[in-house]
């Protein structure tokens, strides 16, 4: 569910906001603004899709809500956290609670697919030796159970994609945030993703999927905030 700050769906007054924006704006350098005075909220389990024209911020919102830009004016809060005030360690801890797939893929290129795929779990200090076996299933369901120790380089735009994903869910983020998802996929394996994407939601992970693709939205109907001339606004995705 989305909604501003201040109007908090009445079945969740009790709940805080996992992001909220309270009249946040966007510029490069001295350029021109990118979008200006943008409020809203995500409450915790919420299916999101943010859309808008190509080159209308899609994904620099979402970058400043995975913390790799900082506004120029607003406020932003993130697990309930003012980041403009909060220090860097406090900010690297919220960092972990959120997986990315952005549409670089930011892989490692020396790495191999597994060792790429389990970074998420290193960072953590989680066991990785103990959760091999889950991690080698989700990079099979993902297609890639054949490529554990390609490098990236040698990877195809679809393959890099589906790594990218992997290594944003394989720690079950509390917030999952993915520019494009499906952009480099077949149908097939779109549809994979997407129901992947459901069941992480329906057990509590809170996701904002920032899309150009109109059927995709029609296809999975929820909230949806859409980029217009630098402003935001937010409805159902019919």
């Amino acid at each position: 569910m989305i909604s501003k700050p201040e109007q908090v769906s009445s079945q969740r007054t009790h709940q805080e906001p996992i992001v909220a924006f309270d009249k946040v704006s966007m510029r490069y350098g001295r350029g021109e603004e990118i979008f200006s005075d943008v409020s809203f909220a995500l409450q915790p389990q919420s299916f999101t899709f943010l859309t808008g024209a190509s080159g209308a911020g899609k994904s620099t919102l979402l970058k400043l809500i995975y913390l790799a830009l900082r506004p120029s004016r607003g406020l932003i809060r993130i697990f309930g956290t003012d980041v403009l005030g909060t220090d860097r360690k406090s900010l690297q801890q919220l960092k972990r609670r959120i997986g990315v797939v952005s549409q670089d893929f930011s892989l490692i290129s020396h790495l191999s697919v597994y060792e790429n795929a389990v970074l998420p779990l290193v960072a953590a200090g989680q066991d990785v030796k103990k959760l091999a076996r889950d991690a080698k299933e989700l990079l099979a369901w993902v297609g890639l159970g054949d490529k554990l120790h390609a490098l990236p380089p040698t990877l195809s735009g679809g393959e890099a994609q589906r790594l990218a994903i992997a290594r944003a869910v394989i720690n079950r983020p509390s917030l999952l945030i993915a520019d494009e998802p499906t952009g480099n996929v077949d149908p097939a394996m779109g549809q994979k993703l997407m129901r992947l994407f459901q069941e992480m939601n329906r057990t509590g992970t809170t996701i904002i999927i920032a899309t150009h693709d109109a059927a995709l939205i029609k296809a999975y109907p929820s909230d949806c905030l859409k980029i217009i001339d630098g402003k935001l606004s937010s409805g159902s995705a019919l």
